[in-house]
């Protein structure tokens, strides 16, 4: 395989087992001198109140990065938030029983047009809600009532589903419960009802980062995670675990996977981890093997530059592990076409940033200020 220099990227396109290599260009680190400065802003809720119980686990950023949607998972209402004016400005109501039911497990959102959204609670549902509450459209197939699938499950496809931007695609990957060998991306025509998958090999090694311990009536469980994100009319699959990248264009149906040279993280984690564990003990040692290595978030995408960039992050042993927090913190940056631009350590930054997403240029990042939903904003100069 051809050697580039350090801080170019290398693609492999794959379109249905197809492979070929394109060409890449010449780029230094735009990030070697990057300053940044940080500030924090709170927003008003009004006579409300935003429950921050799950910080902003379940929350989502508008198509027009305008709203951020906060999700409270205990009164089943999305609390609407204006990003210009930091201010609450609507909240719409849903529910978990009856035909209008988003379900009961702890859902994932994704903002559609129109102030619609697409729920999908693991395992039991899909579907498209408008602000109201009510179910416009249902997505929930069962694997054996989509034409074209060779996967044979009796369950409901809703692993980490998403729709194309133009709505006329969902999108889901192979449980990785019911297998460690294969991880494959799920591409359904929901008015046809067909579909086809492909194949991922390089997320299968994410499986192996996985442990489970049971003993009596406790139970812990820790596992590395593949992500699912639509961005630009594409579809971007990713692993915690290693910084290989699969775009999936819809409008093309193809599959190109992404591999890239960075220079200050190492690419993938690599540990033989025993899955099942009979303690604590166990449990703990088993983990230690993997988690200080580097994990990756997905891709962001920041308009104004018309740049993607992705975290990293490497977690610092404590002496108590369950209280661990403290992280290294990377920065990268990729151009439009996803070549590696460049890379940096946010030297100053000590901690996992939560939800974050780009507006205007800057970067967001949710904190808690007293019990208010607040945001850490970063403002980069390269």
């Amino acid at each position: 395989m051809k050697k580039l220099l350090p801080l170019l990227s290398l693609v492999l396109f794959a379109a249905c087992g197809e492979k070929g290599t394109s060409e890449s260009s010449e780029s230094g680190n735009i990030l070697e001198n990057l300053t940044y400065s940080v500030d924090t802003v709170v927003v008003d809720p009004g006579e409300e109140i935003i429950d921050l119980a799950h910080g902003t686990r379940f929350s989502a950023v508008s198509l027009d990065e305008k709203k951020f949607y906060h999700y409270d998972y205990k009164k089943t209402v999305i609390n609407e938030i204006d990003l210009q004016k930091l201010e609450l400005t609507d909240r719409y109501q849903f529910s978990k029983e009856g035909p209008n039911s988003i379900g009961f497990n702890p859902p994932t959102i994704q903002p559609l047009s129109d102030d619609r959204f697409l729920f999908v609670s693991s395992g039991i549902n899909v579907g498209i809600y408008n602000m109201n509450g009510e179910k416009e459209k249902s997505l929930k197939f069962n694997f054996r009532e989509i034409e074209g699938l060779d996967i044979d499950e009796e369950s409901l496809i809703t692993y980490q589903a998403h729709i194309s931007h133009d709505e006329k695609y969902l999108f889901a990957l192979t449980s990785p419960y019911k297998t460690s060998s294969d991880v494959r991306l799920i591409i359904i025509d929901p008015e046809t009802k067909t579909g086809k998958t492909i194949s991922m090999p390089n997320m299968v090694s994410t499986l192996r980062f996985k442990i489970d311990m049971q003993q009596g009536g406790n139970y812990l469980g820790v596992k590395e995670a593949i992500y699912v994100k639509s961005l630009n009319d594409k579809l971007f699959i990713t692993s915690s675990a290693n910084s290989d990248t699969y775009v999936y264009d819809y409008q093309n149906d193809s599959l190109s996977l992404y591999e890239f040279p960075h220079q200050l993280v190492s690419l993938r984690k690599s540990a033989e981890v025993k899955n099942e564990v009979g303690d604590e003990s166990e449990f703990f040692a088993e983990w230690a093997k993997f988690k200080y290595q580097t994990s990756f978030d997905d891709f962001l995408w920041d308009k104004k530059r018309q740049q993607y960039f992705r975290l990293g992050y490497n977690l610092i042993p404590q002496e108590t592990p369950e209280l661990e927090k403290k992280s290294e913190v990377f920065l990268f940056a990729y151009d439009e076409d996803l070549n590696l631009l460049g890379e940096t350590k946010l030297d100053q930054i000590d901690f996992r940033l939560e939800s974050p997403f780009f507006k205007d240029g800057k970067l967001y990042s949710y904190v808690n200020v007293e019990d208010e939903l607040g945001f850490a904003v970063f403002t980069f100069d390269f």
